[in-house]
């Protein structure tokens, strides 16, 4: 009896003991750095449960947790740091920073790599370094940090995209880069706001690249955007910042005086007398004509203004707006379970135009919003069985811009080119029904094919109102039967849509800028390409080797990019804007209604692909990686359309080898690397290898007087079935180092990239009968050596960085197939009538700059008596003092066009 009782109260205790062990406390504690400082944010989980919380901005926490749990404490930067219980209830952490690089894992195709074990060529540019420089867009961000890539602005005005280059110009044709966000082929990032983004990587060599295959020649920009963390509790940061905008170096235009003492010092040079200038400006024959009496009375009121010290206008500064302001806010929320994680994000950008940003309106607007979740539905002890996930990215945009096209249609030029003597507002253009909003007109005399530029760019600016929209997005489904053993599934959508309308008013101010019919046009557009990919992919360590494998299909598909206009003339609402619809108009004729509309994916097309990648290493020592992928193009013909595209790439850690342990004390990582890959570019208009049907009417002529009757058909362009790839081939070699424990890190590269086969629209003539053809034009060659050297460390909690980074590249044209070797330049491009000047040519850089040689300026009669051919005659007639000494390269007595040389290359070579 006693044993029994006994017995009955062992039991009991330790039933007791553990329930007692087993029971939740309160744990207090205070989050530090290595320096001491309080690390706010930091999360606090109870591993093995949803429960967690995060430090306040002291670092301090307060959780409930079982007595013999453990917490698991991380924060961005920090390693994360396991502290277990053991019935404690006060717990002072401290985080220690992560080593920069070496374990960092960085995207590579299909996938992702420690950056240590990398052997190819690239760039990682992190999204809190994005987001801290503050530029309008991701891609502005990269400019001076990123090596051998040039990064510049289509164009100054707000919102404007950028230009890409990555190692040199590669191709006659489009040579942007690939952009891929979240596993989704996009034209390009402008649309994402930089706070969207967590990571950029970007692939140089075509190595690195190979996997993307035919659209990868021109390199690849990867961009992952921001996603939720396992383990971590919600959390919601709010970034903001304000600026303004002027303009850096204005340009200084001859005021009214100076303008008028250069015209005279003209004609005394050409033997004329000075300009009688108060007649000049009385002359207003056209105002006269329409406005009696008013020509001659702006041209007395601006003399009189003359003599009592007016300097005339100023374009560029009435064209300006002064303190224009530029802003971003943007919210994020992150946080995540053990199963779940989830990240959504909006932001709103403005930047208001400098030019035109009061007048106008100009500006650019854009508001993005952004969801990526990830569920884990099925798991077991060792991984996850079953995830789910997508990315879906919104963006809204509003673009309201000046007229920033060539000289003929360019509204800064017009604001450089106009006449310092005309006002740009005048009182009497109101008072008298000139203009309703006082604009001054023309001034015949002395403004021949000139006009107010302010008014100009109001009348074809101001009452545009387009809405730009994007929708980008997958959904991915991911089984991992065994471990590292997964198969993933993602199917992504590219979507853009807008719409957009605008009112042509009317105006009378001048000859050349009249409009006596007002109007409202409306147009709409949707487009829409999908990206569907297979993988299967499988990783494993045996001993010290470790292997690792992707292989999948891709299909990517243009489904619409449809288009649609409209305008109508004669407003039945006046010229109100609130009011121009084409459903507000009485057109009278058939020539006041126009229509267009068309579908550039009707036909269909696509890309469908297979790839293969395999990556071993010995001891994260010795390094391999190889890669083909094939390529199908409905842009080619049957018999052309595949590519296939290899690429090869081995490493060598030569820290991991025992002879450098000496060193290891200040040299952490010290890794040599050679690639060499093809890829390839289908990136011309669909289906060009052959030929659609055009129709004219009222038919052909046969002889001078039998025309057919009623329609004729005709091919619409020459085809060519035998185009086909254009291919990049590239040989890199590079050293990467990390030294005095991460702090300094170093990256060298050398490259040869050649591009064969271009794919070069055929020079056309008006007798041909149909447009040219695209064809294999041509090879390039690309030989360069980049460099980037990073410093980064802490002192306490004082953070500092300096990158200097530049890159050397030469580029030159080895072959142009046709019979002169030589792709000629647009003319009209300075001005109507003038010849191109640039070209493409053997044995020069692409795109050189073409035109006259000069030998300086004729300064006396001496020197133009000089200035003869081998017979002794004068190069030009009425040569005089001030004239140009043009080089007579072949000496035969004529500047002509055979005396165009080499003048520069367009692409700096440092």
């Amino acid at each position: 009896m006693k044993l029994t009782k006994l017995l009955i109260f062992c039991v009991s205790s330790l039933l007791f003991s553990a329930v007692a062990f087993a029971q939740d406390v309160t744990v207090n504690g205070t989050i530090n750095d290595e320096s001491g400082l309080p690390v706010p944010g930091a999360t606090v989980l109870v591993k093995g449960t949803n429960k967690a919380t995060a430090s306040d901005f002291d670092g301090k926490f307060q959780i409930s947790a079982p007595s013999n749990g453990v917490l698991v404490i991380s924060f961005v930067g920090f390693q994360t740091l396991n502290e277990t219980i053991n019935g404690r209830t006060k717990i002072n952490a401290i985080l220690t920073a992560t080593s920069q690089n070496l374990n960092e894992v960085v995207v590579v195709g299909y996938g992702t790599q420690k950056k240590g074990l990398i052997t190819g060529a690239s760039t990682n540019l992190k999204g809190e370094t994005i987001k801290e420089l503050n530029t309008g867009s991701a891609m502005e961000a990269l400019q001076g940090i990123a090596p051998g890539i040039s990064i510049t602005r289509t164009n100054g005005s707000p919102g404007a995209g950028t230009k890409v280059t990555i190692r040199g110009l590669g191709t006659n044709g489009n040579s942007n880069p690939l952009y891929i966000v979240d596993g989704i082929s996009v034209g390009n990032i402008d649309y994402l706001s930089p706070s969207d983004i967590e990571s950029i990587d970007i692939l140089k060599d075509a190595a690195s690249a190979a996997i993307y295959g035919s659209r990868a020649a021109n390199g690849v920009v990867l961009v992952t955007t921001v996603k939720g963390k396992k383990g971590r509790a919600a959390r919601i940061s709010y970034d903001s910042y304000f600026g303004i905008q002027n303009i850096y170096k204005n340009l200084d235009p001859l005021n009214a005086q100076e303008y008028m003492y250069i015209i005279d010092e003209g004609r005394v040079n050409d033997g004329l007398p000075r300009q009688d200038w108060q007649k000049l400006l009385t002359n207003n024959s056209w105002l006269n004509t329409q406005f009696p009496g008013a020509g001659t009375q702006l041209g007395n009121e601006i003399w009189e203004k003359l003599q009592n010290g007016w300097t005339g206008t100023n374009w560029i500064n009435e064209m300006s707006k002064k303190d224009a302001p530029i802003m971003n806010h943007s919210l994020n929320i992150t946080g995540g379970s053990e199963d779940i994680t989830y990240a959504f994000g909006v932001s709103y950008f403005q930047q208001d135009g400098i030019i035109g940003g009061d007048l106008v309106d100009a500006g650019f607007k854009r508001l993005t919003t952004r969801l990526n979740t990830q569920m884990v539905l099925k798991k077991n002890d060792s991984h996850s069985i079953i995830t789910v996930g997508e990315n879906v990215t919104y963006t809204n945009s509003q673009n309201r811009g000046v007229s920033n096209g060539n000289i003929y249609g360019n509204d800064l030029h017009n604001a450089l080119t106009a006449n310092p003597l005309q006002p740009a507002y005048w009182q009497t253009s109101i008072d008298r029904n000139i203009d309703k909003f006082g604009f001054t007109p023309t001034l015949d005399g002395i403004s021949t094919g000139q006009t107010n530029p302010l008014a100009v760019m109001f009348y074809r600016s101001n009452y545009n109102y387009p809405k730009d929209n994007r929708i980008t997005g997958n959904a991915f489904l991911e089984i991992e039967p065994i471990k590292d053993l997964k198969f993933r599934t993602v199917y992504g959508i590219d979507s853009w849509f807008g719409y957009g309308r605008s009112m042509n008013p009317t105006y009378n101010l001048g000859v050349l800028y009249q409009d006596y019919i007002n109007g409202a046009s409306q147009y709409s557009y949707i487009g829409a390409n999908s990206t569907w990919t297979n993988t299967v992919s499988y990783k494993k360590q045996f001993g010290n080797h470790n292997i690792s494998a992707v292989a999948g299909t891709e299909l990517i598909q243009y489904l619409v990019n449809n288009n649609v206009s409209g305008s109508r003339n004669n407003l039945t609402f006046g010229e109100d804007p609130r009011y121009a619809y084409l459903n507000n108009t009485a057109p009278k004729t058939i020539n006041d209604i126009g229509t267009n509309g068309m579908d550039t994916s009707a036909g269909g097309g696509g890309i469908m692909s297979y790839f293969a990648r395999a990556q071993y290493d010995y001891k994260e020592k010795y390094l391999l990686s190889a890669t083909i992928r094939a390529d199908g193009s409905s842009n080619f013909a049957e018999g052309k359309r595949w590519g296939y595209f290899p690429s090869v790439s081995a490493g060598w850690v030569i820290t991991k080898e025992d002879f450098m342990e000496s060193s290891s004390k200040w040299l952490n990582s010290l890794k040599v690397r050679g690639s060499w890959g093809q890829n390839g570019n289908q990136d011309i208009p669909n289906f060009y290898y052959s030929s659609n049907i055009a129709y004219v009417f009222p038919g052909y002529f046969f002889g001078d007087t039998k025309p057919v009757s009623g329609t004729t058909a005709y091919p619409a362009r020459v085809t060519n079935p035998d185009l086909t790839w254009e291919t990049s081939e590239q040989l890199d070699f590079g050293l990467d180092a990390s030294l005095f424990d991460s702090r300094l890190n170093v990256t060298l590269d050398w490259y040869n990239k050649t591009t064969k086969d271009w794919l070069v629209l055929a020079a056309g003539r008006g007798t041909d009968g149909a447009a040219p053809p695209y064809f294999n034009g041509g090879d390039i060659e690309n030989k360069g050596f980049e460099f980037s050297v990073n410093w980064s460390d802490k002192i306490g909690g004082f953070k500092y960085g300096a990158t200097v980074s530049g890159a050397f590249n030469k580029n030159k044209v080895t072959r142009i197939a046709n019979a002169d070797g030589i792709l000629h330049g647009p003319s009209n491009v300075l001005s109507q009538g003038t010849g191109e000047i640039s070209r493409g040519q053997v044995g020069f850089p692409l795109g050189y700059f073409y035109g006259f040689k000069t030998a300086g300026i004729l300064q006396n009669q001496q020197e133009v008596n000089e200035y003869v051919g081998p017979d002794g005659q004068p190069y030009f007639s009425d040569q005089r003092p001030g004239d140009v000494r043009f080089v007579d390269q072949n000496n035969d007595g004529i500047i002509d066009e055979s005396d165009k040389v080499y003048l520069g290359n367009p692409k700096s070579r440092f």
